[in-house]
């Protein structure tokens, strides 16, 4: 019987692996979380992964924005979330269950919808039970930073209950 090895890194970059080639096909999304499939992000592609940090590249829907085309702040905070929940887990040395604690979100400059931003999360410091994490909302044409999201993390006991799939 072969050993198990925990290596979150390989198992995040198999699934980026397995994503779509190109923009015609549509992202495989039943294995999202159900906010995720709910949201529609699928203008949210996983670009880049390594110990500590987590890439992804945004291009802004229309649906996610106000009347004026401006995206809804709400937004940026669940994009956040997902790019330091994958960032964070690359810190893990056995299989954990963590949540993240709190936010703090700075914004620069207005995200427009068919934009395409570079969201960038790195993990800025690790504890045992408690880590920080730093989000960058880059916008790809006029490589500006427009939002600054640094959250914080803890390690709980998460009780996912029964696969609902099954």
């Amino acid at each position: 019987m072969t050993e198990q090895v925990f290596d979150p890194i390989a198992n995040i970059q198999m699934m980026m692996d397995s994503a779509p080639e190109n923009d015609e096909q549509e992202p495989d999304m039943s294995m999202a979380p159900p906010f995720v499939r709910g949201m529609n992000l699928s203008g949210l592609k996983f670009k880049r992964v390594s110990a500590g940090e987590f890439d992804m590249e945004w291009t802004i829907g229309q649906h996610l924005t106000h009347y004026d085309g401006m995206v809804q702040g709400g937004i940026v905070n669940v994009i956040a979330d997902t790019g330091q929940s994958f960032a964070y887990s690359t810190t893990s040395q056995e299989p954990e269950t963590f949540s993240t604690v709190d936010f703090a979100t700075r914004f620069f400059r207005p995200m427009k919808a068919d934009e395409i931003i570079d969201v960038k999360s790195h993990v800025v410091n690790r504890s045992r039970r408690l880590g920080v994490v730093e989000t960058r909302f880059i916008n790809r044409q006029t490589e500006k930073l427009c939002a600054l999201v640094v959250g914080s993390w803890m390690i709980v006991n998460r009780d996912f209950g029964p696969d609902p799939s099954k």
